[in-house]
């Protein structure tokens, strides 16, 4: 029964925003400073369920910072998407497969993760491992959020676009998730060789649930914007062996300076399917169909867009609005109805990023304005 009570929220308030997106213009950018606070300050509350966080270090002690600092939000998120997945246990037992089906869907995905576990990125492993330390949080349970998108067919826009002869780049995510805080990390990420040599690699934010440990959605100091979403079309055998996409996502936005990077990349990493990835640079953006045995460069040119058949209508219908970062926000994005959990758009050495709250979903929502400069010179602790 709670999760019959969990949907019939869900899709009343999915209706509530698509009748309010239709009446709405009143989407406005609300502009935030790094300089707020002080220099030292690691976590910044931006909104109800939006924080913004600093980490710098190895990934391992990026984690039990992270797990300290966003101790009580953690407790909170991570209670309240245990009870989703037990509510809707049988919901998410048929998305596994046989080879990893077991009682519960929390031994499935665990199941899933011994089997896995060898391709994953070991940044990613170290950071959780951290977070469960630093927060006092069982590693397990931070486990299950962070492998439930790879059992997910979620769908969501992907757009990079020239205006007035600048870079435009919009990803929303809808994930049919429960409700839970987003939060913008500033990763300032270096390895330890031995104790006086740090190799420093490229700073980056990832905007993502809080408890998801992957970026879903992140650019890097080079300016390089990565998004993906999932393919409609079966570009081969379905794999479930391989690096995720929210994994592989950290080493691009960690190791890349230009488009080439990625490719090499992509090219070398032992890839899940059936994805299509978004990456863009200042002046050129690429779409690529990403499955185990491909790599498909499908989209190499100026405007590069990826929108599923259902969206497509109310995306071409609302194309001329993408002609100012403000026509972006305040009527593309409502119009176009995409992007239930977060967005994130990028433009002109700033990102505007926007999260859902307990009755709008974040396309109907306020839009936070960051200057890329502020956050990556911003100061970190130790």
């Amino acid at each position: 029964m709670n999760n019959l009570f969990h949907w019939l929220i869900y899709y009343i308030k999915c209706g509530v925003n698509i009748l309010y997106s239709y009446i709405n213009n009143n989407n406005f950018i609300n502009q935030t400073s790094s300089n707020q606070g002080t220099t030292s300050q690691q976590k910044e509350k931006i909104s109800k369920y939006l924080y913004k966080v600093h980490l710098q270090g190895s990934y391992y002690e990026m984690g039990k910072q992270y797990g300290k600092t966003m101790k009580r939000v953690l407790e909170k998120d991570v209670k309240t998407f245990i009870h989703f997945l037990r509510n809707n246990n049988d919901l998410y037992q048929r998305k596994i497969i046989e080879k990893y089906k077991r009682k519960t869907i929390f031994d499935s995905l665990l199941s899933y993760y011994e089997d896995n576990k060898k391709y994953f990125n070991p940044d990613i492993i170290e950071f959780t491992r951290g977070v469960s330390e630093g927060s006092e949080i069982e590693y397990n349970k931070l486990l299950y959020a962070n492998l439930f998108p790879d059992i997910t067919d979620n769908h969501c826009i992907l757009l990079s676009k020239i205006i007035e002869n600048k870079r435009m780049n919009v990803r929303t995510l809808d994930l049919g998730y429960p409700q839970v805080s987003h939060s913008l990390i500033i990763f300032n990420p270096y390895t330890s060789e031995n104790k006086t040599n740090k190799k420093q690699s490229n700073k980056y934010i990832s905007l993502n649930p809080s408890i998801v440990f992957g970026v879903v959605t992140g650019i890097s100091e080079r300016n390089i914007f990565f998004g993906e979403t999932y393919c409609d079309e079966s570009l081969g055998e379905l794999h479930y062996n391989g690096m995720p996409f929210h994994h592989i996502s950290h080493e691009i936005l960690k190791s890349c300076n230009n488009l080439e990077d990625v490719y090499t990349i992509l090219q070398k990493c032992n890839r899940t399917s059936n994805l299509q990835l978004m990456v863009s640079e200042e002046q050129n953006a690429h779409i690529y169909l990403s499955s185990k045995d491909k790599l498909i460069l499908g989209q190499n040119k100026e405007n590069v867009e990826s929108v599923t058949p259902n969206e497509e209508g109310n995306f071409k219908k609302n194309l001329h609005y993408l002609n100012s970062i403000e026509n972006v926000i305040k009527e593309f994005i409502p119009r176009t109805k995409s992007g239930e959990l977060h967005i994130m758009v990028s433009y002109d050495n700033k990102i505007y990023v926007s999260v859902t709250s307990d009755v709008l979903q974040s396309y109907n929502n306020t839009f936070y304005e960051f200057s890329l400069d502020e956050l990556f010179e911003k100061k970190t602790i130790k």
